[in-house]
């Protein structure tokens, strides 16, 4: 039984799951988009930013045996392995997003699986990053709020998504059908005693 008969208290199940994969497509091609464009100017703008802290005359506190240009080439490599898998996070991000409308269109409830999987997945690491960075940071109660305020609406949205799935797993089921032991047999009579 589906948790929710609606979504957001105003449309249908279909139309919610339909406009949550459209903006999930959506914000997963900008992720692409910016990624893609950091990662292509990566090395203009790490110089960049080396010209500009040397020409303010600020120096990085590095271990002995590090120079500048290998803290550089280090910080480089970070970076790119993060933004590539940032790419690839918003490449399938974008593919489950694709899937749920078409799940949602045609009422497939194995094409909204994936989207349910790792959107889950993005509420986990998406609350837990806030509560981290809550109590690591400097404003502990503004780090927990917005871990609430995420997980709320993000949990409410996925929520729905989840009725969508549950009410297209009871309408695709066949009705029930009550059979006799003997179907379709009739009676024989005889008149011989």
């Amino acid at each position: 039984m589906p948790i929710f008969k609606q979504c957001c208290c105003c449309c249908s199940l279909q139309t919610g799951g339909i406009v949550l994969g459209i903006l999930g497509a959506i914000r997963s091609v900008i992720g692409i988009a910016l990624s893609s464009l950091v990662l292509f100017f990566l090395d203009d703008v790490v110089d960049q930013v080396k010209a500009d802290r040397e020409a303010k005359g600020k120096t990085m506190d590095l271990p002995d045996g590090l120079n500048s240009d290998d803290a550089t080439d280090i910080a480089k490599l970070v970076i790119k392995i993060i933004l590539w898998v940032f790419l690839i996070i918003c490449v399938v991000d974008f593919c489950a997003a694709i899937l749920l409308v078409i799940g949602a269109k045609r009422s497939r409830k194995q094409y909204i699986l994936p989207y349910l999987i790792t959107d889950g997945m993005g509420i986990i690491v998406s609350t837990l990053y806030f509560v981290i960075a809550a109590f690591n940071g400097p404003q502990i109660a503004q780090g927990l709020v917005s871990a609430v305020i995420t997980l709320l609406i993000s949990g409410y949205l996925w929520l729905c998504v989840l009725s969508l799935y549950q009410w297209i797993k009871e309408t695709s089921r066949p009705p029930t059908t009550v059979r006799s032991p003997y179907p379709e047999q009739q009676a024989v009579y005889s008149t011989m005693a």
